[in-house]
């Protein structure tokens, strides 16, 4: 699993790219909606990305009790749900659709989706 990390570093600068690349030259007025679905993709891919590997070298640099790949798993998943929560959000966003429903919604969404996920490795 460790070998993954030079594949998330050159993603995660991909994504900024594709990021700065939509946000310099797109015009948002007369953009087609796929370049709205694409920035949504590539945002959450770079704060999945960037997190990722931000908490596995903080965690494995000063707490050092379990595996690398532990490490790695877990500092992944903590950064899939907040990348979650911040997509749906960017997308609520562009939609125009953000109030304090959608946003309770959104963060119940993910926290049952976390509990769910922490349950399942629980049981096994």
């Amino acid at each position: 699993m460790v070998r993954l990390l030079p594949i998330s570093f050159l993603l995660l600068f991909a994504s900024l790219f594709g990021l700065a690349w939509i946000v310099i030259e797109v015009d948002p007025d007369s953009a087609p909606w796929h370049i709205f679905g694409l920035f949504v993709i590539l945002l959450f891919l770079s704060i999945v990305n960037l997190l990722g590997l931000l908490l596995y070298f903080t965690r494995t640099r000063f707490y050092r009790r379990y595996s690398a790949n532990w490490y790695l798993k877990t500092s992944y998943k903590m950064a899939f749900f907040i990348a979650s929560f911040v997509a749906i959000a960017a997308a609520l966003s562009i939609l125009e659709q953000i109030n304090t429903f959608n946003v309770i919604l959104s963060i119940l969404a993910i926290s049952l989706f976390a509990f769910w996920s922490y349950l399942g490795k629980r049981s096994n």
